[in-house]
């Protein structure tokens, strides 16, 4: 990178092309004005060198020391002799001037508006007692026509930079002003070296080898580059199309930042979419796993429905064949039954008739005179209990009948038959008795026949 120049007009140039070659060098600036804007130093600070600036105008010294913390900024003016003075300060500019016609004609001229205050002077050799004693590469003055008053308070034999540097023309004009301040540089034991258009040049007797940097002007060898923070208009299209340029950019910066805001905020949207979208379909998953669950229990529920369903119908198979045999079976009883009810209306009607036999049998003739022959009394009394035992048995049997078409599932074939034949005189009727039913009748009717021969 080349030589970076921020003074109006390349004083920066010919002071490095002289002391480049000597680091950490020292520096005093009267008159600095602003840090960075038409600045001899600021070149020489970004390269390591310190010095001490001279600045009355206030806003000019608060940005000095704002910029260079590690200077010193003296907020006097110097003059002839030390007291204080009225200055004329045009903002803004490097105008401000403590002679009154100069700032009057910048009112005129420019119409600049102009604030007056009051500002303590010192002499330089009061000012400088700092560096008095040390090596001073270079001192610039440049106090808009007050350069005279200044170089009256300096004391060359306690300070003596390498390289003077003082403005020699009238501000805002090329009409040379120096002669009444020019023989006091010389007699000081300096001698002029160059003219720029602006400012005078000039070396200590004692330092002749820095007069050959001062044989041309800035040039294409010095490898100078522009800061773009000069007054003047060399770099101006240069500095409107870099602002243009910049403007350009910080448009382009400020879209990309809406942009970027804009994304962030989408991006915001689609994270909380897709929190809100993970809580739902975490939510789901619980769901489908409860239903998972309660469709597996279902599963199991319905294999045993099934299961107690083959069970039923398993059950209700035989269950239906039970009932169809017990409708058979109660079918068969009713049979039963029916058939043991006629058999034992039969009987009753047997037992009337036996009964009726009976009452002709005692009625008979034959009967009562036989009587004497019966064996008494006894047989009597046999033939009642008899009777009362046929009745009785008769009655017993129809009640056993009746119960047992209830209750008993099968029965077997009917008693053998006996013909009973009627006594004579009577008709003759032929019965189905049970066996003990004719053994009885057997037996009554030898008993009767018996007695009867």
């Amino acid at each position: 990178m080349g030589f970076l120049s921020y003074a109006q007009n390349f004083e920066d140039v010919m002071l490095w092309r002289a002391l480049g070659h000597v680091p950490n060098g020292v520096y005093v600036d009267v008159g600095a004005q602003h840090p960075r804007i038409d600045s001899v130093s600021r070149a020489f600070y970004e390269r390591g060198w310190r010095g001490v600036h001279i600045e009355p105008v206030p806003a000019f010294a608060q940005l000095l020391r704002a910029d260079r913390p590690d200077e010193t900024v003296l907020q006097v003016a110097l003059g002839e002799r030390e007291g204080t003075l009225e200055l004329h300060v045009f903002a803004d500019t490097g105008l401000s001037t403590a002679i009154s016609s100069y700032a009057e004609r910048h009112q005129a001229e420019r119409g600049y508006a102009t604030e007056r205050i009051h500002t303590p002077v010192l002499t330089m050799k009061s000012a400088l007692e700092c560096v008095a004693g040390k090596d001073v590469h270079w001192l610039k003055i440049d106090v808009e026509g007050f350069e005279e008053q200044v170089l009256r308070g300096w004391d060359s034999q306690q300070l003596r930079p390498w390289i003077l540097v003082v403005e020699a023309t009238i501000p805002n004009s090329t009409e040379m002003d120096h002669e009444k301040w020019d023989p006091l540089v010389i007699a000081a034991g300096y001698r002029f070296v160059y003219f720029d258009g602006l400012n005078r040049f000039y070396i200590a007797n004692e330092h002749p080898e820095l007069a050959a940097a001062f044989a041309a002007p800035p040039n294409i060898f010095d490898a100078v580059e522009v800061s773009g923070q000069s007054s003047w208009g060399l770099c101006n299209v240069a500095v409107s199309q870099y602002q243009s340029e910049v403007a350009a950019l910080a448009e382009q910066l400020r879209v990309c930042d809406a942009e970027l805001a804009d994304a962030v905020a989408r991006i915001q949207t689609v994270e909380t979419a897709l929190a809100d979208a993970t809580m739902r379909q975490q939510f789901t998953e619980e769901q489908l796993a409860d239903a998972t669950m309660r469709q597996q229990s279902t599963e199991e529920q319905l294999a045993e429905a099934v299961t107690r369903a083959a069970q039923l119908e398993t059950s209700l198979a035989v269950s239906s064949r039970q009932v169809a045999e017990a409708e058979a079976k109660a079918e068969e009883l009713k049979h039963t039954s029916y058939y043991w009810w006629h058999t034992a209306e039969e009987l009753r009607k047997q037992v009337e008739v036996l009964s009726g036999e009976l009452g002709h049998v005692y009625a008979s003739k034959s009967w009562r005179l036989t009587q004497p022959l019966r064996f008494g009394n006894v047989h009597a009394q046999r033939g009642r209990r008899f009777a009362g035992r046929v009745m009785r048995w008769a009655l017993r049997q129809s009640r056993r009948i009746m119960g047992q078409t209830a209750t008993v599932s099968g029965v077997g074939t009917a008693a053998a038959p006996v013909v009973v034949v009627s006594q004579a005189g009577a008709s003759t009727a032929t019965r189905r008795l049970p066996p003990r039913a004719a053994r009885l009748y057997a037996e009554l009717k030898e008993v009767v026949e018996g007695k009867t021969e």
